[in-house]
């Protein structure tokens, strides 16, 4: 009868900081390059591929800024409330009509908001300052040229470049292009992101809980992060938590963009996943000096980007958030995300001591700060959350009514 092997915990290697963990990330981590053509409806959220250049003037004529007459300004030099001038009305011109006749000397026209403007006009005066009698408009404010009206090409001028290649499309982008008359636009891809929940007490939903089970969360919450910041989550479902399916998950990862594992990545006897990506790959790091979050790993694998995140759930999203989310937003070539702090009162004393950076979350009530962080494994740490804040490596203490930096969750 063979003697079993002597089984031991794997230390970590050095920790890096955050900061380094982060450089790295983004030093290896590629945009995609990868084009597709989808319509304009779907194209908030997606960057640009290409630059646009207006093939016309927008608008394409010059047309009143607001409801009142067109006139020749001239024929307004000394009207005022106490002096008014008297026009010729000879038609009106509402949105979508054409007036093809031409404004002379002593004339006006009707004109709506966004109408072209007649010929021989050079000026609304606003329907406030004038009075209808009959055929004729009686003026009370005088204009000079190019009053209340917008001339051809005001807002983009043919030829000139509107938007440049890597923008995001937003509301006011889309407007943009609708402007132009575009219909589809070229976009970048989204990357697609695998992901891979491991452990042999993760079940999936809509099965029944045995004891010492419990739901997938990992793979719900990474999802989200990976919807909201460009990319397309492809949930692969539960891998055994040895070596051979750890070892077969990396045989289709080469079909994704980048892949993502929960649990696993911790040094424990049966976490085998570093090792396994040493063996098909390279690992530029494996442990960070942040709390909760050590046992983050990243590296390559079958020259796919791959994330190795700690299996807690409060870990994994808050580990998302710092390390996923900047190399995700490369790829997918959105701008780096500018998180927004509020500084704010604690309302109680709170203590911490420790080797590593924390990153603590808070709940904000009435402009006061609470901790609401429990434990790792607690995923309510993160639901109940406004923010966060970070924590020194060392012994801290924040007494009641001290201010506080909280970094605002604001996804």
């Amino acid at each position: 009868m063979g003697v079993e092997p002597e089984m031991s915990m794997k230390p970590f290697k050095d920790l890096i900081s955050r900061k380094e963990a982060v450089r790295v990330i983004l030093e290896k981590i590629q945009p995609v390059n990868a084009v597709e053509c989808i319509t304009l409806q779907d194209t908030v959220g997606r960057v640009l591929s290409r630059d646009i250049i207006a093939e016309f003037d927008v608008p394409p004529f010059d047309r009143a800024s607001m409801d009142g007459y067109a006139v020749r300004s001239e024929d307004t030099n000394k009207a005022s409330k106490e002096l008014p001038i008297t026009l010729k009305l000879i038609g009106e011109q509402h949105t979508g009509s054409i007036f093809n006749g031409i404004i002379v000397r002593g004339e006006c026209l009707e004109i709506a908001t966004g109408s072209p403007m007649p010929k021989g006009a050079d000026a609304v005066v606003m329907v406030e300052y004038t009075e209808r009698d009959g055929n004729n408009v009686i003026i009370k404010q005088s204009v000079t040229p190019g009053k209340n009206m917008a001339p051809a090409g005001e807002d983009m001028v043919k030829g000139t470049k509107v938007l440049e290649k890597d923008t995001t499309v937003t509301p006011g982008v889309l407007g943009a292009l609708a402007a132009l008359g575009y219909s589809e636009v070229d976009v970048y891809v989204k990357p697609r992101i695998a992901i891979y929940s491991s452990g042999p007490e993760i079940v999936p939903q809509g099965k029944k809980l045995k004891t010492g089970q419990i739901y997938d969360i990992n793979s719900y919450t990474l999802a989200s992060i990976i919807e909201l910041n460009g990319g397309k989550a492809i949930k692969c479902g539960i891998i055994e938590d040895d070596m051979d399916s750890i070892l077969n998950s990396f045989k289709e990862i080469s079909k994704y963009d980048l892949a993502v594992y929960s649990g696993g990545s911790s040094v424990g006897v049966k976490d085998l996943f570093s090792e396994a990506v040493q063996k098909k790959g390279e690992i530029y790091f494996h442990g960070v000096k942040t709390k909760p979050g050590k046992p983050t790993l990243f590296g390559r694998v079958s020259n796919i980007p791959i994330f190795g995140m700690p299996g807690y759930p409060t870990s994994c999203l808050n580990n998302s958030y710092i390390y996923l989310m900047p190399g995700l937003r490369k790829m997918a070539r959105l701008q780096p995300k500018h998180w927004v702090a509020v500084k704010v009162p604690i309302g109680h004393d709170f203590e911490s001591k420790g080797d590593r950076e924390q990153f603590i979350t808070i709940k904000l009530t009435d402009e006061v700060a609470n901790v609401v962080f429990k434990q790792s494994g607690d995923i309510t740490s993160m639901t109940h959350a406004d923010g966060f804040i970070i924590l020194p490596e060392g012994y801290n203490r924040i007494k009641k009514g001290e201010t506080i930096e909280v970094t605002l969750l604001n996804i």
